[in-house]
């Protein structure tokens, strides 16, 4: 999908992806304050997989004492963590399994070798958007064959024209 969510609409799910946090660095970098003003004045709360919260818990101490950079954005409201998702839903399970052939197709790999955080992203799209709590999803990631593939798959799989990929890389550029 070419043309841009409006990012204040009420019913679009922004799920993002580790990349995105770790491209903004430590909470003190001009990047994660831009990103985080972008949520706030946008009036929306990235969606993270327990898998990208995982990945982004192990981020040093020294980036404020006693607290991670993502677990103080949870704390402040403009990040949440999904609860997983529910793989005995075919909507779920078939996205996840596309998403994992897609990359592997680009990237030239085996489908084992696939990270799960990026068939994650596609698995809380797709619970979402199955469940018609949300009209939209934008799934922002600086993994290209990621964001293709969650598109791709979420398309194929009855979300056409409900889904866009936004470059992570692009989007903190466009902020900052």
């Amino acid at each position: 999908m070419s043309e841009s969510f409006d990012p204040r609409a009420a019913d679009i799910v922004w799920i993002a992806d580790t990349g995105l946090f770790v491209a903004c660095g430590r909470q003190q970098n001009n990047k994660y304050t831009a990103l985080k003003r972008f949520a706030q004045r946008n009036d929306l709360s990235f969606v993270i997989p327990q898998r990208v919260y995982d990945e982004l818990g192990g981020a040093p101490d020294r980036s404020t004492p006693g607290q991670t950079p993502i677990n103080s954005a949870i704390d402040a409201g403009w990040v949440t963590v999904a609860e997983e998702p529910d793989y005995t839903n075919s909507a779920v399970s078939q996205v996840m399994d596309d998403v994992r052939t897609f990359i592997a197709q680009s990237s030239n790999r085996r489908e084992d070798q696939i990270e799960k955080a990026d068939t994650a992203l596609a698995a809380v799209a797709a619970k979402r958007l199955d469940a018609g709590d949300v009209e939209c999803a934008c799934v922002v990631t600086t993994d290209i064959d990621a964001g293709e593939g969650i598109v791709s798959a979420l398309s194929n799989n009855g979300f056409d024209s409900r889904v866009q990929f936004k470059n992570g890389f692009e989007l903190i550029e466009q902020i900052t």
